[in-house]
């Protein structure tokens, strides 16, 4: 399509050309001339009109005539030169680069020096330094990590231990760039990176998922899986920051991502949504929700659901008797003093977690094994049927070895006969207040309740014995041995979050765990999601963020 034509009132000469690269020399002046420069900078002075001859009717000589526009100051008043050039020539100037030329000229100078630097800056030998925005993460350093990258990454501890383009030069880095995902063209895809949703990476699959084997995905139900890089920011410093509240509820928050996640997990094995957990704990497995834990929530104290452990009817399946509310009532005394939870409840070597509960530790000291109340120091083992039943059909043995004993003590010699006389004592004295031999071996496995009435044991000896099955399940074998159930006691119970019994050492035991009314084993004394969110709110005291409890993909335990 043809341009359209000029105004007939159009004056190329007035025309100010604001894109050109010069502006005349008199401008600063205010007496540009209307030509103005050439393309090349070029003084185009020339006279300020060009006169017309006037000629009258039978004149031949004529006059001429100046032509100044009016906007220039109109006609001259000397008029044109005899000879018909102009009474007013245009002084030559020195013609000067217009703003838009320097700046285009500047910016130009800029672009180049800036290309040169880092070409210079990446082909160096300190091009890592100067790329890396800032250090990583304590975790992707040091002596540990080299060793990782070696082996599982065959990559040196550099940045191409995770960015595999890193080491390929330029013109790697470019072809990474055109191939990325998001490119660098994909506007749709980039408003879905504002978002928050940004799809699995080279990176996260070929470099993140090579250590981090387990933790390819958030959970195995994850519809769908996003960077690693959405909650988990590198080249922050040493310590890399925790995802923060608006990265959970992305997905938390969503009906739709959680509807989808629900029907996903319906189809997935209960057994592969445990965290692992380090060799010898152990861990009490709730069951998984039909739909699974896919609740909507904003925040721990918004929606957010009780614990599994608090799952109504759910019991402890541990077959060892135990009641706490004997225990902390006033008929349990320990050096005459009532019991509390800090006597048998004592914390672990990172004071986080508590102890496992221990015989020798804690039980031992009120549940002592002795089974001759004339002679305590006598005592059976206690965590195995074998030993025990060794112990007491040895009898004969054990009190020609305490007389013994006792003779040494004294500075006596022993003699055969008296340490003889000395065992059968003893042992008629045990016939007459238990019976045979089976018949105690009988009582020191299968005795309930010392308090009740037991066959062969007189009223005075009953109180002072108690049997294994006082606190352990015994089951008679075929062969009508004994065989102690052994009691499995959790060291983990909240398996999808941690927890710091140091950071709650102000709080008072019971606060969380009300215990002084359960009388049996088979409770469950944790606290209430409800409880917790007390203190783990705003304004509540106590941080509330996702990150305060669940900080990895597939937790540890607490």
């Amino acid at each position: 399509m043809a341009a359209p034509l000029p105004s007939p009132e159009f004056d190329r000469t007035r025309y100010e050309r604001p894109n050109d690269a010069w502006v005349c020399g008199q401008a600063c002046d205010g007496k540009p001339c209307r030509a103005g420069p050439t393309p090349g900078g070029a003084c185009r002075a020339a006279p300020e009109c060009q006169p017309i001859l006037d000629k009258g009717p039978g004149e031949e000589k004529g006059r001429w005539r100046c032509t100044r526009p009016k906007e220039h100051g109109g006609p001259c008043p000397d008029g044109p030169a005899p000879d018909g050039c102009c009474g007013c020539p245009v002084v030559r100037c020195a013609p000067q680069r217009s703003l838009r030329n320097i700046r285009g000229r500047f910016t130009l100078a800029v672009v180049t020096l800036t290309i040169a630097f880092l070409l210079l800056a990446i082909g160096g030998s300190w091009r890592w330094r100067f790329i890396t925005p800032r250090s990583v993460s304590q975790p992707h350093q040091g002596e540990a990590f080299a060793r990782l990258a070696r082996d599982r990454l065959a990559a040196v501890n550099d940045c191409g231990a995770c960015h595999e383009a890193a080491n390929t030069g330029i013109s790697g880095w470019t072809q990474t760039a055109l191939d990325a995902n998001p490119g660098m063209l994909s506007a749709h895809q980039f408003q879905q990176v504002a978002a928050g949703v940004i799809p699995m990476t080279t990176m996260d699959s070929e470099s993140c998922a090579v250590c981090h084997d387990r933790h390819e995905l958030h959970q195995p139900n994850v519809v769908q899986a996003h960077s690693c890089s959405v909650c988990h920011t590198e080249h922050r410093g040493s310590k890399m920051p925790a995802p923060a509240d608006l990265q959970c509820a992305q997905c938390h928050a969503d009906s739709a991502v959680m509807k989808a996640s629900s029907k996903r997990g319906r189809d997935i094995p209960s057994e592969q949504f445990d965290p692992p957990l380090p060799a010898g704990l152990v861990a009490f497995h709730t069951p998984r929700p039909p739909g699974g834990r896919t609740n909507l929530f904003t925040g721990f104290w918004q929606g957010h659901p009780d614990f599994g452990v608090r799952t109504p009817g759910l019991k402890d399946p541990d077959t060892l008797r135990f009641n706490h509310a004997l225990h902390l009532g006033d008929t349990v005394r320990l050096d005459g003093k009532s019991l509390t939870c800090a006597a048998c409840h004592v914390p672990d070597s990172t004071g986080a977690y508590m102890a496992r509960i221990r015989y020798n530790q804690q039980c031992a000291r009120c549940h002592d094994l002795q089974f001759d109340p004339v002679h305590p120091e006598l005592k059976l083992p206690h965590g195995d049927v074998a030993a025990v039943r060794a112990k007491l059909r040895g009898l004969p043995v054990l009190y020609t070895e305490l007389r013994a004993t006792e003779l040494a003590a004294a500075g006596r010699p022993p003699r055969r006969d008296e340490l003889d006389t000395f065992a059968q004592q003893n042992l008629a004295r045990m016939r007459q207040t238990f019976g045979s031999g089976e018949s105690l071996e009988k009582l020191v496995l299968f005795t309930a309740d010392p308090r009740q009435r037991q066959p062969g044991i007189s009223a005075e000896r009953r109180a002072h014995y108690a049997g294994c099955a006082y606190c352990h399940e015994v089951i008679l074998d075929r062969e009508r041995l004994a065989t102690i159930t052994h009691p499995v006691i959790p060291d983990r119970w909240l398996l999808k979050g941690r927890f710091d019994h140091r950071k709650h050492s102000q709080q008072n035991c019971e606060s969380c765990h009300a215990v002084r009314a359960s009388q049996t084993s088979a409770d469950i004394n944790l606290p209430s999601q409800v409880s917790c969110a007390v203190c783990h709110r705003p304004g509540g005291g106590a941080p509330a963020g996702c990150s305060t409890c669940h900080t990895d993909h597939l937790l540890r335990g607490n």
